[in-house]
Formats: C-alpha cells, sequence, structure tokens
C-alpha cells in the first residue's frame, strides 16, 4: 500500500529520511534473480559509506517490506551471482556467474549538468551502436540501460552467455572498445590494393572515418603553412607534417581522401598510417573510450544501484530506460518527476540550493512548496553537500 506523508508536515534536513520512508512506500523495487544477489544498504547518519553489506532477499517482496522499516540513504545488489549470497568473505559465497556491465562516468565530462548527461547518452548510443549490437553481435532486446541518478550510464549484457564470460574476456572487449587492441587493418581496411576510409561504417571504421572528414573539413581552404599548423596540432609528427600538408594542398589528393582512397595521402607508407591510428584512438578517448570504467566491467564483486532507488547526492532514482530515451535526454527526468511524485510537499531549506534536471532550479533560504521530486531533490543535496565539508 502506497504510504504517503502528512500533507501538514514540513519536512527539513532532520527528516529528510521520513521522505525517503514515504518515496519506498509508494515504490516497487524489483531485481532479477534476487535470490541470488547479495544486498547492500547505506543509512542516514553514514550515508558515504556502505555499512551494512551481505544481506539476503529470496523475493522482491521480501526485500520492499524490509526497506520501508528503517530509513536508509542507499542501497545496492550485486552484480555477481552467488550460491549463497550472505557470507561475509566472497570465497564462500561460491560465485556462479556475473553480469557483463559497461559503465559510462559522466563525472569526465566538463559542463553544465544537463549538458554532461546529453553528453552521457551520446556516449552511450555509440557504445551501443558501435560496439555491442555491431561489433559484438548483442540484440538491442538483451541490453538494459540505466541512469544512475547522478552522473553515471550502465548498459548491461542480459544473455547468459556474455554473464558467463571470464575475466579475460572481459578485458579483452573493454581493450577494443577502449581501442588499446585496435590496429590498422580494423580502422582503414584494404580494399582492392587501396587503403580505404570506409563511408557509411560502424565501430571503430566510424570512428576512422570521421577523423579523415574531419581532417580535411579542419584544413580545407587553407595555405600550405596553415595546413602544415593544423596537422603538427594534430599531433602528427614535425618528420611528417610538410609532406602531409603539401598532399592535403592538392585538389586531386583531397578529393580521393574524401572518397576513402588514404593510399593517395599515405603513398601505402605504415608510419602516417600509424599516425592516423594514433590519432583516432586518442579522439576516441576524448570521448566514449574516456568515460567508460574498466573496473566496473571486470569486477566480479561489484555493486550497483538498485533501480528505483534514490541517490542521496541527488534525490534522483536510478532508473532504467529506454535506447530512444538517449536521443532525448529530457525524457529522463520526465520519468524521474513520474517515479518520485508532483505532488506538493514544504520543505525548510537551511540555505540555498541549486537542483539541476534539465533545467536549473535555484531555491533560496527559508520554507518552500515544491513538488515533491524537487522537495527531495532539494534537501537531499542540501544534506549531502553539508556533509561533505
Amino acid at each position: 500500500m502506497i504510504q504517503m506523508g502528512d500533507t501538514n508536515t514540513i519536512y527539513d534536513a532532520d527528516n529528510l529520511d521520513q521522505l525517503y520512508l514515504e518515496y519506498y512506500g509508494r515504490t516497487n523495487l524489483s531485481i532479477p534473480s534476487i535470490q541470488r544477489r547479495e544486498i547492500a544498504f547505506s543509512y542516514w547518519g553514514d550515508a558515504k559509506s556502505i555499512t551494512d553489506r551481505h544481506r539476503y532477499f529470496e523475493t522482491d517482496n521480501q526485500l520492499n517490506e524490509f526497506v520501508r522499516k528503517v530509513p536508509r540513504s542507499q542501497l545496492f545488489h550485486s552484480v555477481g551471482y552467488y550460491l549463497d549470497p550472505m557470507p561475509r568473505e566472497f570465497a564462500k559465497k561460491s560465485l556462479k556467474n556475473f553480469d557483463l556491465v559497461f559503465d559510462i562516468d559522466g563525472d569526465s565530462i566538463e559542463g553544465e549538468y544537463f549538458d554532461m548527461v546529453t553528453k552521457m547518452c551520446e556516449h552511450g548510443k555509440s557504445l551501443i551502436d558501435d560496439f555491442l549490437t555491431k561489433d559484438f553481435g548483442i540484440a538491442m532486446k538483451d541490453l538494459r540501460i540505466e541512469f544512475s541518478g547522478k552522473k553515471g550510464l550502465h548498459v548491461t549484457v542480459l544473455t547468459e552467455r556474455h554473464k558467463n564470460l571470464s575475466k579475460e574476456a572481459r578485458r579483452q572487449l573493454f581493450d577494443y572498445i577502449e581501442g588499446s587492441k585496435v590496429d590498422k587493418g580494423v580502422l582503414f581496411p584494404e580494399k582492392k590494393g587501396y587503403v580505404v576510409a570506409m563511408p557509411n561504417a560502424k565501430g571503430w571504421r566510424k570512428y576512422a572515418r570521421e577523423t579523415i572528414e574531419t581532417l580535411l573539413k579542419d584544413t580545407e581552404g587553407k595555405s600550405q603553412e596553415e595546413v602544415k599548423e593544423i596537422i603538427l596540432a594534430w599531433g602528427f609528427p614535425k618528420v611528417r607534417a610538410k609532406k602531409i600538408s603539401d598532399l592535403l594542398t592538392q585538389p586531386k589528393i583531397r578529393q580521393a581522401v574524401l572518397e576513402g582512397r588514404l593510399s593517395a595521402l599515405t603513398s601505402k607508407g605504415e608510419r602516417t598510417l600509424n599516425d592516423l591510428m594514433r590519432i583516432v584512438v586518442r579522439r576516441h578517448n576524448l570521448g566514449l573510450g574516456g568515460c567508460l570504467d574498466r573496473k566496473v566491467t571486470i569486477d566480479q564483486h561489484r555493486i550497483f544501484r538498485i533501480p528505483q532507488s534514490l541517490h542521496p547526492k541527488s534525490g534522483f532514482p536510478c532508473l532504467e530506460i529506454t535506447y530512444d530515451d538517449l536521443s532525448n535526454p529530457s525524457a529522463i527526468f520526465d520519468k524521474i518527476k513520474k517515479a518520485v511524485g508532483e505532488d506538493l510537499v514544504t520543505v525548510v531549506l537551511s540555505e540555498a540550493v541549486t537542483v539541476e534536471t534539465d533545467v536549473v532550479h535555484r531555491f533560496e533560504r527559508g520554507e518552500h512548496t515544491l513538488p515533491r521530486y524537487l522537495a527531495i531533490a532539494s534537501l537531499s543535496k542540501l544534506v549531502y553537500d553539508k556533509s561533505s565539508r
């Protein structure tokens, strides 16, 4: 049964935990194969530490009943499936297998909060389109996408085959996506004796093609000396910058490269291709490659936020989202509003608070009557920020 607060209750930092209890009273948590998962919690007053681990619940109903009794600031489940989740020593849990998860970490993305979420979504779409479905052959129906509630995007592969992958196999998959194990033959394949940058490609070949197109755009209409400076700024070594700049100022060469025939630029030279490969990988690592957390993909004992549970830094829930949401990040915040609620709640803020969704909300010190999702978010941010000082 949904538990709602007294409409006359005024909430502040001291009774924020009651707002969390009300939220869990109206929310049904669900975890696939919960009986094989380790469940963990953090408590108010120690919100940054995971102090209660190795819990076991046979059903979702048992978990929901448990979290509705005592306020908890964070809820987690293991990526691992255990024969017995309760022992404190992992060796005694008897790990069966564990989820294959890719974590896009927004901490490395600069900019305002909504811009960061938008960029995370772009990276998530690239991860799915260019690697998971294209290069690894994973069906879209076998992927689950989750927004962490703050600065994370998780993509989980649901097939049993991928759950049983060894740590080494996962490391190889990650290395390929990151670019540490990619080679020239993948980026620039040979076709009829020519090294080519494939049009309409996916994965690494798409990144290679985009790099070539950007290089041509940056040098279009420039003098030979200007092109040379651009080439150096891109990271090509001095010993080849003059030769490449000479070639890129010739219309026939530029047209051949635009058509994908890189041999016109490289003269079938391995060194220039090596330079191009290094630059493609470096550019990739300024985007998706630099935002992926290797440890998450490989760590068999990792724990993740339970879907629908609240993130105490933001007050937003961890939510499953759709592939289409990645192209429309505002839809994520619409789902947050729906999940937490838009009924009015009165809060007292001891200092000014800024809450960022797809828009920026600024609340001054004092009493405010807000939609529930903003009430929880504003008090959560206030409490967490104070505890971080």
